[in-house]
């Protein structure tokens, strides 16, 4: 999503900048104790100027009720979407967002597909960690796009080519009706999370069974991260939940009681409140005033261009509903039906069913305060009502939307070597 004056650019991993807890640090803490460590440790590389967020038990006030997160960083929430007032966080949106950049090839990766729960082939690059000996056994970590991305945005190259740098076995995934997938099975309409979901967990469960694999991890970006944090809810409920209509439930496998992702759950910017933001997506939007905004309607103007759907537009609604009535969940509610699904919060007055209290493996959102697409209000708002000690949210200061490598590339990834190290991440339980 370039625009403007901005440029997506690549942040590598360098392993001499990462810093580790001491093994065993956080043995037997819940995420929340984890993050609180954690944080402490690393606080000392995010910029100067912008040390200061808001963890998890800062988020509500001692009612539990959530705290004005832009009063407590200065900021005016309506000018977020603006260069004027927010440069910054539009810069770091617009460096770590993009595609056709981080090339045809990554070294050490090998093109594969993966099925999904139905038997979809599922585009993905797998880096295998090895050395001298061979492939090492370790933990696999998924990492997922944002809205309508790929494989070829430099932010999931930079990671996935760290991670595996660093010991991990990695899967960047495309799911269907995105990049490879969507060109070998353009038939496979994007259900906007109710069967990614599903596919998510059969990933999981593939990769388990491959030689040398042994727990899996999953990253999110924006709506990648609203995926991952869909999966962990269903991982934890398997299905039985009132946010599954048995309309939907109907089209769903059964879910078996095995525990997928148990590496845990990292969601980047996740889109919390994703109505209000259709809301706002429904009327033009000027790339001058608001080139976040204006950015992403191209993107979705481009794909119902592509796709073939009518009145072509900036309007997300419009394309999720284009998407849902093509896909084999296709009846007159569908779209009800996959807005339940997805929701996070509460939408005038219709309920999101407390989806993250059922989660059993370790979650972690990380949001930044001045993300011009997703208000971080919502993350104070969520944890006001989510009382699981399996998850945990942090909301920097910087970042914009998905830009934490342009905002503190050092303090980025040592959060994520450190959550998803196994000696030295939270227990969750």
């Amino acid at each position: 999503m370039a625009f403007g004056v901005f440029s997506e650019q690549s942040f590598p991993l360098d392993p001499a900048s990462i810093v580790r807890l001491p093994a065993g640090a956080a043995a037997g803490k819940s995420i929340r104790a984890w993050l609180e460590a954690t944080h402490d440790a690393l606080k000392g590389l995010l910029p100067a100027s912008s040390a200061h967020a808001l963890l998890t038990a800062d988020l509500t006030d001692d009612r539990g009720r959530p705290v004005d997160v832009f009063e407590r960083f200065g900021l005016d929430p309506a000018g977020l979407g603006s260069l004027r007032t927010n440069w910054r966080g539009l810069a770091h949106t617009a460096q770590a967002s993009g595609g056709q950049a981080a090339g045809d090839a990554w070294p050490g990766f090998d093109d594969i597909w993966v099925p999904g729960h139905d038997g979809l082939p599922l585009a993905g690059r797998f880096g295998a960690n090895a050395d001298d000996s061979g492939i090492r056994n370790a933990d696999a970590i998924v990492i997922l796009p944002g809205l309508l991305g790929d494989n070829r945005v430099m932010r999931t190259r930079d990671l996935a080519a760290g991670l595996r740098r660093w010991g991990f076995h990695v899967l960047a995934l495309e799911l269907r009706g995105h990049g490879l997938t969507d060109q070998r099975t353009p038939q496979a309409a994007y259900t906007f999370s109710s069967l990614e979901t599903l596919d998510l967990l059969a990933v999981s469960r593939w990769l388990r069974g491959q030689p040398h694999v042994r727990r899996t991890g999953l990253i999110g970006f924006c709506w990648g991260a609203n995926h991952a944090l869909c999966a962990a809810w269903y991982d934890g409920c398997r299905g039985e939940h009132s946010s599954v209509h048995p309309r939907l439930a109907a089209q769903l496998d059964p879910v078996p009681d095995d525990r997928h992702f148990e590496a845990g759950v990292m969601a980047f910017s996740p889109v919390l409140r994703f109505e209000e933001l259709l809301d706002k997506l429904d009327s033009k939007r000027s790339r001058i005033r608001e080139p976040a905004l204006a950015g992403l309607q191209v993107t979705i103007r481009e794909r119902m261009t592509r796709k073939g759907y009518p009145d072509p537009s900036g309007s997300l609604r419009n394309l999720i509903a284009c998407e849902l009535h093509r896909s084999r969940l296709a009846n007159p509610e569908v779209e009800r039906d996959a807005y339940r699904f997805v929701r996070m919060l509460p939408y005038r007055n219709q309920s999101d069913g407390d989806k993250l209290q059922s989660a059993r493996v370790p979650v972690l959102i990380i949001h930044a305060a001045n993300d011009p697409l997703a208000e971080a209000q919502a993350v104070a708002d969520l944890f006001a009502k989510i009382y699981n000690p399996s998850v945990a949210g942090i909301v920097l200061s910087g970042g914009g939307h998905v830009g934490f490598a342009p905002f503190a590339r050092d303090y980025y990834y040592s959060m994520v070597v450190n959550f998803f190290d196994e000696l030295r991440a939270g227990g969750g339980e």
